[in-house]
């Protein structure tokens, strides 16, 4: 089942449909959905998709013009023998027109999959593409280019980067992201809104986990299968999500596990992993560049403020640095599984709560639009200051900044119960503390998953966001 990514449907069309030659990069993160975009987006179209593998690469030079032959219906093309990529490029030019002889259209798709692989052994691919799309594609007006690739650091290092031989030869780009709770609702479609909701703070909104957690069960039945059994897809997957994207893991675990508590500053993840300033700095810019890690600073401190605190942002990563990494050994040598009690213990509670957080950052959105405010969002984030003899210690969940002058307070209750007015004293204490150096109008919001007391509902002045609000 094909769910959402008309935006990016939408975007591949209107440059497939120009009366140019078009160069795309596309990029994101293992099992978020680009080869069933890109599959989606060309069907029906004259196009050769070259899905690439772990192979050698004469092994990938061989199947590439097998596959190439049988997308032009020509045999003798698909014997033809290469030895380098340069040749096998040759040869994709000279087919060309026997895949628009396909179709009505007058511009034919070439995808390079899992592109990474391509190169892999054969650096000088690179070098062999600039040159085709200098020489002949570029000029054509009848060829779209997609290079499409998991391995975002290879794809942003060695095919966006200045350093690249095909630095400026791209036409557009994009990474796709994950899917926000709304699309992801359609593929959990045995689950209500609240286990919709849970289940995408235990593995986010990567396609993939979705359907994995889309079964007849509970969110309970679903995830102990799936992480807390040793043959479950979630207790494999960091392997193979880090694998493809790091080395000297060892390190980079040590990193996210710490991070996997809460967020901390460079001295204290210097403590805690007894990994050193220099060292530990290359490794959370690494997981920055991946998208795993963010770099916070309070909201309204200058941008070269200390007060830095690195945040784990992957929803999978911080379930599975959570509750599976600790307890390794306990699931591998347990055939049948650990109960979702008897692993998590009284720590869901918590890491829920800390996860809705991030949900909520991520579906600000939602919350500006519900509060009904028209103008954009110009910057949020969570605010804190350490208790000092002039100052007390504060900590607000998340702030909005809007274009119109007007700041969202906003208070984070994970529950399946109402809140009551205790988080409304709570948001309004904090209120009073905020510094707000840009006097804007501060605006008091509570999102509660499980909706609010009728006490709450009186506070005229208090904007309210439950669960149903996501959805709509």
């Amino acid at each position: 089942m094909f769910v959402g990514r008309q935006t990016e449907l939408d975007l591949l069309e209107e440059h497939y449909k120009s009366k140019t030659s078009e160069f795309c990069i596309l990029y994101g993160r293992r099992r978020i959905g680009k080869s069933t975009l890109l599959e989606k987006f060309t069907e029906n179209k004259p196009a050769f998709f070259f899905l690439a593998g772990r192979e050698t690469k004469r092994q990938q030079l061989k199947r590439f013009v097998r596959e190439l032959g049988e997308a032009v219906s020509d045999p003798l093309t698909g014997k033809t023998i290469v030895s380098e990529w340069d040749e096998a490029l040759m040869l994709l030019d000279r087919t060309l027109p026997l895949l628009l002889q396909k179709s009505d259209t007058k511009k034919a798709i070439v995808v390079f999959d899992e592109f990474q692989w391509m190169c892999r052994g054969a650096v000088e691919l690179l070098s062999d593409l600039q040159r085709h799309w200098d020489k002949k594609w570029k000029d054509a007006k009848n060829l779209m280019l997609i290079l499409c690739g998991s391995s975002i650091s290879f794809m942003l290092g060695d095919v966006l980067s200045r350093k690249s031989p095909l630095f400026g030869r791209r036409t557009f780009s994009f990474e796709l992201n994950p899917f926000k709770v709304k699309e992801a609702a359609t593929l959990l479609r045995f689950k209500g809104k609240f286990e919709v909701v849970e289940s995408y703070l235990a593995v986010g909104g990567v396609p993939k986990y979705l359907e994995i957690m889309n079964t007849k069960g509970s969110f309970q039945q679903s995830i102990t299968k799936q992480a807390f059994t040793a043959s479950g897809y979630f207790f494999e997957e960091i392997r193979f999500l880090l694998a493809e994207q790091l080395r000297e893991t060892e390190h980079y675990y040590m990193v996210l596990s710490q991070l996997a508590k809460g967020s901390m500053g460079v001295t204290e993840l210097e403590k805690s992993t007894g990994i050193g300033s220099g060292q530990i700095m290359y490794y959370l810019e690494r997981l920055n560049l991946l998208g795993f890690v963010s770099r916070h600073i309070p909201i309204g401190k200058s941008v070269n403020t200390k007060k830095v605190q690195y945040c784990l942002d992957d929803y999978y990563l911080r379930f599975y640095f959570t509750f599976v990494h600790p307890d390794l050994h306990r699931i591998s040598t347990t055939p049948a599984g650990i109960g979702f009690d008897s692993l998590t213990g009284n720590r869901w509670s918590a890491f829920s709560g800390l996860s809705f957080e991030h949900f909520v950052r991520d579906h600000a959105v939602t919350v500006v639009s519900k509060v009904g405010f028209e103008g954009g969002i110009k910057r949020l984030g969570r605010f804190w200051q350490t208790a000092t003899k002039r100052k007390r210690g504060l900590q607000i969940d998340l702030i909005i900044e809007c274009d119109d002058q007007i700041t969202l307070i906003c208070e984070c209750k994970w529950s399946g119960k109402k809140t009551g007015m205790d988080a409304v004293f709570d948001l309004r204490k904090r209120m009073d503390l905020y510094p707000n150096i840009q006097n804007h109008t501060l605006k008091p919001v509570i999102i509660a998953a499980g909706g609010v007391t009728g006490n709450v509902l009186n506070e005229k002045d208090i904007s309210i966001v439950t669960l149903d609000d996501f959805f709509m």
